[in-house]
């Protein structure tokens, strides 16, 4: 060994300066093993402090709802929620009584949604140590449903709290459209664009105000969800498969929420919430068949209790006939949460979401020569004349997966401070190919014959997410946070001449976020203000030639909104600026192909 690094690195010192790196190398291992467990251990007397002091001093929630006419409303859906994101659920009884016993004393909100009436969602509600907190609320019938929002600041709101443009698609909503992806659930909202370029499972993209489809975040639960290996590190590969399977809602942003979100957030936000488990054990499940020899099925089954439960919700999209009768969709989409309760004060939740779909594709338009008309600088576009329009080819689709898992760890401190840690990994995997046949009706456009190819495209990122809210008086709310990504891809293209594999490129980000929250006039005046730091790590080694010179820029985003309310019109003036930014994804660092 030691002939061996002499060759290596050359007489003299070398030989005690290479074991000095692996000793460093060896310290930096030992201090992450000590600082986790020292983390592991500090979560956990946290959790145990906290629940023992919840046996010394109880607190409670309990209620009734009632109708416009007085009657008890059994089976509504009572919920809670603090503003660092920890939620309740409960069911009322026969006699429309609810109750959440050994609750953290704070400040919550309640939300109510019960069949045929409309949503409903309470002012604060303040408990102290050990009081028990009686309210009731009446629901109206139809008009228009109040929902908490989260997406706008990070953090629950009332929807007449939020300064700002923030619209909400709840599952009852998109349970009765019976809509089978994201994209189609989202159609006909104000300042949002839906693009599909063909029969369904072809490339759909989301555009928020104008912007580009990759200007648009995707999180699921407040954590960004996007495609490492895609050209622009965006969500933009995986939009076309969404399907809302257990969804509680969805919240859009309209725009800039780079503050908070980070990369590719600049045109608006799109966060699909996940279904929280209900008390009891339920089961549903439903098919149905339509035009273009479309079917689906869909299971979903709940089951939760005092302290812990769970949901998971299965569904299969089958398009066997598509638009010009040849182009085949298939599309299996889960999702779930569990939730545990470890005290009043601790929650543990996590999520997990995945599609599974396979697609065939048409080969794309493309000029022809008669669009190329002498002294026309805007030839017509005239189909089989300036263009030729798609058209079938036979083989050529695509294979898509993605897998989205998270757990979030949401401690209530006291009635004024509170903090989360939340660990997300998404990971996805895209199939491109394309055979040797060709449709007959267009083979006079490949004299040389179809081109072959597969791509193959692997990326993942993992997340780590920690936020500190504290409430400082009754009219100011200030959140700080931390979030680390990693990222890396890999790409396979196997052209007829070979199989091209690329190494494994990978990207590091570190940001540092806060929110300040200030609400007056008896929260008619509400400001909001948030601050993005991001900056980058690349290993000098992992970039070729000239590449490893060049230093990575960091990103400084800001936003500020203001909104008022006027309660005797219901009328809100809003105003809201910012700017917003899209980190370079691992093909503008490295330059791989798709």
């Amino acid at each position: 060994m030691k002939n061996k690094e002499w060759r290596e690195f050359g007489p003299g010192n070398s030989i005690r300066s290479s074991f000095t790196i692996e000793v460093t190398k060896a310290a930096r291992r030992l201090l992450c093993a000590r600082a986790l467990r020292l983390s592991c251990l500090l979560i956990l007397l946290a959790a145990l402090s906290a629940a023992a002091l919840a046996q010394t001093a109880a607190s409670s929630i309990r209620g009734t709802i009632a109708d416009e006419l007085g009657a008890k409303v059994a089976n509504a859906e009572v919920r809670i929620r603090t503003r660092s994101g920890a939620q309740l659920l409960a069911t009322t009884d026969a006699q429309g009584m609810f109750e959440f016993a050994d609750v953290r004393p704070g400040v919550y909100l309640v939300e109510v949604k019960a069949d045929g009436f409309s949503s409903f969602v309470s002012d604060e509600i303040g408990v102290t140590r050990g009081e028990s907190k009686n309210a009731q609320f009446t629901l109206r019938v139809a008009g228009i449903n109040e929902s908490v929002v989260v997406v706008s600041s990070g953090s629950p709101q009332r929807s007449a709290e939020v300064s700002k443009v923030v619209s909400v698609i709840d599952a009852q909503e998109i349970e009765a459209r019976r809509e089978p992806s994201v994209s189609e659930a989202l159609r006909g909202t104000p300042g949002v664009r839906i693009q599909q370029q063909g029969s369904p499972g072809a490339l759909t993209s989301i555009r928020l105000r104008g912007q580009r489809t990759f200007d648009t975040a995707i999180l699921l639960d407040g954590l960004r969800v996007r495609d490492a290996a895609d050209i622009n590190g965006a969500a933009s590969s995986v939009i076309t498969d969404l399907s809302p399977i257990a969804m509680d809602r969805v919240e859009i942003l309209r725009g800039p929420g780079s503050s908070l979100y980070g990369s590719s957030a600049i045109g608006g936000v799109v966060n699909l919430a996940p279904e929280l488990p209900g008390e009891g054990f339920h089961f549903g499940f439903d098919a149905e068949a339509g035009a273009l020899a479309t079917f689906r099925e869909r299971a979903k089954f709940s089951f939760g209790g005092n302290r812990a439960g769970f949901t998971f919700g299965l569904s299969r999209l089958d398009v066997r006939r598509g638009v010009d009768g040849d182009d085949q969709y298939g599309n299996t989409a889960g999702g779930g949460r569990f939730q545990f309760h470890a005290s009043s004060a601790v929650t543990i939740a996590g999520n997990v979401y995945a599609t599974f779909s396979n697609a065939r594709l048409n080969d794309a338009p493309f000029v022809l020569p008669g669009a190329f008309v002498a002294g026309a600088a805007y030839p017509r576009a005239i189909a089989s004349a300036s263009f030729q329009a798609d058209f079938n080819n036979p083989d050529q689709g695509r294979r898509n997966r993605l897998l989205v898992g998270a757990v979030r760890l949401t401690h209530q401190v006291n009635d004024s401070l509170s903090y989360s840690i939340a660990y997300q990994r998404t990971a996805s995997n895209r199939r491109n190919y394309n055979g040797p046949q060709i449709d007959p009706r267009f083979a006079a456009f490949y004299p040389f014959g179809d081109f072959e190819f597969v791509s193959l495209n692997r990326g993942s990122t993992d997340t780590l997410d920690a936020r500190l809210s504290a409430r400082i008086g009754s009219s100011n709310f200030v959140t700080a946070g931390f979030e680390f990504e990693h990222e890396a891809a890999v790409q396979e293209f196997g052209p007829p001449f070979g199989s091209v594999p690329t190494p494994q490129d990978k990207q590091k980000t570190f940001a540092w976020f806060g929110q300040d929250q200030l609400s007056f006039f008896d929260d008619r005046l509400q400001l909001a203000f948030g601050i993005r730091g991001q900056s980058f790590r690349l290993n000098a080694a992992d970039r070729p030639g000239a590449l490893q010179a060049i230093n990575t820029k960091s990103a400084i985003t800001g936003d500020g909104s203001v909104a008022y309310f006027f309660r005797s019109t219901n009328t809100k003036l809003r105003a809201h600026v910012g700017n917003g930014f899209r980190a370079p994804s691992l093909f503008e660092r490295f330059g791989f192909g798709t």
